[in-house]
């Protein structure tokens, strides 16, 4: 039969034939996905924005390649049916590699937007597949007690590597070409794929010996059964609005460095700000926001850390236009939105718990929430039509928007969350 790993997680004890994974592999791994999201948010951008397209454009862009992040939703519970984790991280990891080599090898892609834009939602498709891949091994190979640890080497891939591999390919494709940033992003992700093979699953992850199509039908059955039951529970279609409000998204990463020249900011300096700098701050602004997750509300936290957010966003948008805002204004943004994102994982593993789709259920949140990112990058970028104020009008239109979200949680609390259901009487 085909085992429901999510329903019985991973013990603490390991008897003498299980091995269990170390925790930095996974942060190892997560290279795939940061080169790919890092590549889209922050080299693509950049590299459109010099050869003279609109930021209004480049948002509708980078809005639809992302969009693979909400609906990878359609297919990762296939991931759920079998113990082909593995096999699902390294073909897609595979994928991920070659749809980095086309885009990089793709002559003047603002002339070819169709296609560019498809290779590029291709690639997201197969990092985030990935990814999901990734998250189940992590919660079926790690010991109970290396939970936290094993979280925090993965958000440090994510983080670190979205963002320094993303200015990485900027500072190639200046040093060299972009032909070059294919290549060393195809071996890297490669590379550091091949720490797959030292995931080792535990027995009782395995498939057993059985009828396939009944044991299959009993899993898919579960799964269904146990995300309907979530989703359309009273917490679940709260926590449906929460994620698709704008409170936490963090779009304005996705723009920053189409916004450099308006800020009148040197290539070097873009380099450095959106890698090394937004690596180092993502990650000490998600150790924030986890601190937080454990001492306060985590709905409570996600709205707060939202609200830092829109506040840096609203500073910056009311600041000169100079070098010194984009770089202390970029830097605080992407603090605030690392608190926002552990936040946000913080909500929603609170919610999601136990059941046969324990996976799928996380990936529905988080499918959400990324759908939510993605319009508020597209409504981002066209917002610097309005009036010919550019880039300030995208800032300034983040935060307030920011806070619009914010307030439908308040709205959510004062009519759904204040109170809970009283129980029938019997």
């Amino acid at each position: 039969m085909i085992e429901s790993e999510a329903v019985a997680p991973a013990t603490s004890k390991a008897t003498p034939e299980e091995r269990w994974s170390w925790p930095p592999l996974f942060g190892l791994l997560e290279i795939q996905f940061g080169a790919a999201v890092g590549f889209l948010q922050t080299a693509v951008p950049y590299w459109l924005a010099r050869e003279g397209m609109p930021l209004a454009e480049i948002g509708l862009l980078s809005g639809t390649a992302f969009s693979p992040h909400a609906w990878k939703l359609l297919w990762v519970p296939l991931i759920d049916l079998g113990p082909w984790r593995r096999i699902w991280y390294g073909v897609c990891t595979l994928l991920t590699a070659l749809f980095l080599l086309a885009c990089a090898f793709l002559d003047e892609p603002s002339k070819h937007l169709g296609l560019y834009t498809l290779l590029l939602t291709g690639m997201q498709a197969t990092a985030s597949t990935a990814h999901a891949a990734l998250n189940g091994l992590m919660a079926t190979t790690t010991r109970l007690e290396d939970k936290g640890r094993t979280g925090g080497w993965q958000m440090a891939g994510n983080v670190g590597a979205t963002s320094i591999l993303g200015a990485l390919c900027i500072w190639l494709a200046s040093s060299f070409s972009r032909q070059v940033v294919g290549v060393v992003m195809a071996v890297l992700v490669l590379g550091s794929g091949v720490g797959i093979f030292f995931i080792v699953e535990r027995a009782g992850a395995r498939a057993e010996p059985g009828p396939l199509l009944r044991a299959a039908w009993g899993r898919v059955r579960g799964i269904v059964v146990d995300l309907l039951r979530t989703a359309f529970s009273r917490e679940g279609l709260v926590m449906l609005v929460l994620c698709l409000l704008p409170v936490s998204c963090g779009a304005l990463t996705n723009l920053f460095s189409a916004m450099a020249g308006d800020y009148q900011v040197p290539e070097h300096v873009v380099e450095l700000v959106n890698g090394l700098g937004m690596g180092v701050t993502g990650a000490l602004g998600s150790l924030l926001g986890g601190w937080l997750s454990d001492r306060v509300n985590r709905k409570l936290n996600y709205a707060l850390m939202g609200g830092l957010t829109g506040l840096c966003a609203l500073a910056m948008a009311a600041a000169p236009m100079t070098p010194t805002t984009y770089i202390w204004g970029t830097l605080a943004y992407s603090f605030a939105n690392g608190a926002g994102y552990a936040a946000f994982a913080g909500m929603v593993l609170d919610m999601v718990s136990e059941g046969a789709a324990v996976t799928t259920k996380y990936t529905l949140f988080v499918a959400t929430s990324n759908f939510a990112i993605s319009y508020v990058t597209a409504l981002d970028g066209h917002a610097s039509g309005f009036r010919g104020l550019g880039a300030r009008a995208s800032v300034a239109f983040d935060g307030l928007i920011t806070f619009a979200g914010i307030l439908g949680v308040g709205l959510l609390f004062l009519f759904f969350l204040r109170r809970k259901p009283q129980p029938t009487a019997a």
